[in-house]
């Protein structure tokens, strides 16, 4: 953070326990809107739980571990070649929108080795905070009311932009206050900032037929599994697709809907006992009704096959239930 506050871009990495330790910092740094990306590899929870196993068990405690309303977006990579992207796509959303983001990778991904082509950094853009002009350092309001609700941020021996950046509650220049009608503003300010991030589709990958009845979801290193159990469902003569977010919060609720308008048979599926992704969708979306959740705990990791399997069952229930409506009724 103090690097951030100096006006530096900054990251850190870690992994569950460690994340539990910096929830308070994470609040501070969203009150004070400071950028900052951490990393976290999943593994086996809770408390040490197990250290050399993967898992994604984590999502609940990067989208809600802070007290008080916070949005705090958080990104997850499929593979190696994908973290390097991710890792900049982290940087450009904390410095654009002030924000601390999080990045989900997990211990599958972590510790593994790909061969990849040379990376062309030149097709990455690089995104920097927004500094005060002029005219903002005249009478500087470090969070200022802006239409898209994100202000120039100074630094440290920038003349006219000296700051408080703390814990509590402040009005436009900084400055401490205990009204509830401020707070309300900041709290819009802080959240509706995020509104166009969550249209972002092209941190969203879709394959299959987009029409199809059929549908998983799957994200970080099981969504490389769910891959090849799509390529084989496909080979099989099954109308099925797939969708991987690559942004997992705040949920974007547009791009799930345009996924689930064709669905009637679904599957969330994840390497967490208690279905986190699912139960993060559902309170967000009115999902279909034969949408289901396909969990377990880390350590027990799917097969392609199974998950064909699961599809073809889902295949079965659709086709009993049509040939039911076809059925005459007296």
């Amino acid at each position: 953070m103090g690097a951030s506050f100096a006006g530096k871009k900054a990251m850190t990495a870690t992994s569950g326990p460690g994340l539990s330790l910096k929830s308070e910092m994470m609040g501070l740094a969203t009150i004070a809107e400071l950028p900052l990306v951490i990393v976290d590899v999943q593994r086996g929870g809770p408390s040490t739980g197990l250290p050399t196993k993967t898992e994604q068990s984590d999502l609940f405690a990067a989208a809600f571990s802070a007290h008080g309303d916070v949005i705090r977006p958080v990104l997850a990579p499929t593979s190696v070649a994908d973290t390097f992207r991710i890792t900049i796509e982290a940087f450009n959303i904390a410095e654009y929108y002030q924000t601390p983001v999080i990045v989900l990778s997990d211990q599958e991904i972590a510790s593994r080795k790909e061969t990849l082509d040379p990376i062309d950094t030149s097709q990455f853009k690089i995104i920097e905070r927004l500094r005060p002009s002029g005219a903002d350092l005249v009478d500087y309001k470090r969070f200022k009311q802006t239409e898209n609700h994100i202000s120039p941020i100074s630094h440290p021996g920038m003349l006219g932009g000296t700051y408080l950046a703390s814990g509590i509650e402040h009005v436009e220049s900084g400055a401490p206050t205990n009204s509830g009608n401020v707070h309300q503003r900041m709290n819009d300010k802080r959240t509706k900032k995020f509104d166009p991030l969550k249209d972002r589709k092209d941190l969203f990958e879709v394959t299959g037929n987009p029409d199809a009845p059929i549908a998983m979801v799957a994200w970080g290193s099981v969504a490389g599994v769910c891959r090849e159990a799509l390529a084989m469902a496909q080979a099989e003569g099954l109308n099925v697709k797939l969708l991987v977010p690559y942004l997992l919060y705040p949920v974007a609720e547009n791009v799930y809907n345009d996924f689930f308008a064709s669905v009637q048979k679904g599957l969330v599926i994840e390497q967490t006992h208690l279905a986190q992704t699912f139960k993060l969708l559902r309170m967000h979306l009115d999902l279909p009704k034969g949408v289901t959740s396909l969990a377990r705990s880390g350590a027990n990791p799917f097969l392609p096959g199974e998950i064909v399997a699961a599809l073809h069952r889902l295949l079965s229930e659709l086709q009993r239930s049509h040939e039911g409506n076809l059925q005459p009724q007296e």
